[in-house]
């Protein structure tokens, strides 16, 4: 079987929401987000049977996972923004500023994709490679002080030519949990499977306007 370190990377770039689409907005974090302040990201794998070769993959597949990415953000901007430690005793907080976007790796593998989609036990270093990491937080220089920016999400494609795809998604717990992801994940599949109709959508969008209303006693 072939071994996941048989892998060229293909593809290193950003995906944003389409320009001009999401103001500059800045998000209090609530009671539910702040308790996942020290927590590492979490990390969940998709699997998709993808009978077709790395040129086609490139020429026709990968230019649309982008799009419908973008689109997808633009109605989930936060996950394109950033986690912001400003100095004390102000607390974090969640900014999105245009032209903020999601790292989004592609690499191609000789893996067996059969073995890493099956149904059965697998060593989790078997799914290292395909999974992607958050970038460090970076210090920046502000008229108010330094403060920290983390990113929230990363995104990683990885072909598997002839065989399938994998999505590799690692996300801040900050950000949403596990049923934010799914939301999110199910969006994005809708609208590529739409090719970009985004009146596909049947699930109420998230409202990121009223988080001040979620008291805290």
């Amino acid at each position: 079987m072939a071994t996941l370190a048989e892998r060229c990377m293909k593809v290193v770039e950003d995906v944003s929401p389409p320009p001009g689409s999401v103001p500059t907005t800045s998000l209090p974090l609530t009671f539910f987000d702040i308790q996942f302040l020290g927590s590492s990201p979490f990390q969940r794998l998709f699997f998709y049977e993808f009978p077709h070769p790395t040129s086609y993959f490139m020429q026709t597949t990968l230019p649309s996972l982008k799009t419908s990415l973008s689109l997808t953000l633009q109605r989930f901007f936060p996950f394109a923004g950033n986690l912001v430690f400003p100095a004390p005793p102000q607390i974090p907080y969640i900014l999105y500023t245009q032209g903020d976007s999601v790292s989004f790796f592609v690499n191609e593998s000789t893996a067996d994709f059969s073995h890493l989609a099956g149904d059965h036990a697998r060593h989790f270093q078997e799914f290292q490679l395909i999974l992607p990491k958050l970038l460090p937080a970076i210090a920046c220089k502000t008229s108010s002080g330094c403060i920290q920016k983390m990113p929230l999400m990363a995104i990683q494609v990885t072909l598997f030519p002839n065989q399938g795809i994998s999505i590799g998604v690692g996300f801040c717990h900050v950000a949403g949990d596990g049923r934010t992801l799914a939301h999110f994940m199910k969006s994005w599949a809708s609208i590529q499977q739409s090719q970009g109709d985004l009146t596909c959508l049947n699930n109420p969008l998230p409202d990121f306007s009223s988080r001040d209303l979620i008291e805290d006693p």
